[in-house]
């Protein structure tokens, strides 16, 4: 019986993932076009604010499968495990939470105006790459 219960739970949040490729992406000119999967998931969760004496600025899709899937499988948290992580972070150590952007196009452009920004979005999203380096590709397990 725990088995199925277990089975069932995780087909729930499975069917909640994104099924096509994600893209980490940062400015190609800016100091981030060598940080490694561990850099980006110390990015994300507030360990690392600096890179080569820039302050990194961590850039989320609103709540969505997208961000479901990166959280998933680059954070190794789900949105609520990830909320409770920040809401303790703050308390404990102060700072903010990464914020949110509401469309893959803002994302972009943020990425391409500030050297400093990282974020994520489908590849399907991105059509010209121009200023953009692509440091990570997710693909749905």
């Amino acid at each position: 019986m725990k088995k199925l219960i277990f089975t069932v739970l995780f087909m729930l949040f499975a069917a909640n993932l994104y099924a096509g490729e994600i893209a980490v992406i940062v400015n190609g000119a800016g100091p981030l076009t060598q940080i490694s999967e561990a850099d980006i998931r110390e990015i994300y969760l507030g360990n690392i604010r600096f890179i080569k004496g820039v302050a990194v600025t961590p850039v989320h899709y609103t709540e969505s499968s997208i961000k479901d899937t990166f959280l998933s499988l680059i954070i190794d948290m789900n949105s609520r495990e990830y909320r409770i992580y920040w809401t303790k972070k703050i308390f404990q150590e102060g700072g903010s939470i990464p914020v949110s952007q509401n469309g893959f196009e803002m994302i972009i452009l943020s990425v391409k105006k500030d050297i400093a920004v990282i974020g994520y979005v489908p590849m399907s999203e991105l059509k010209e790459t121009g200023g953009i380096k692509i440091i990570k590709k997710i693909a749905a397990k």
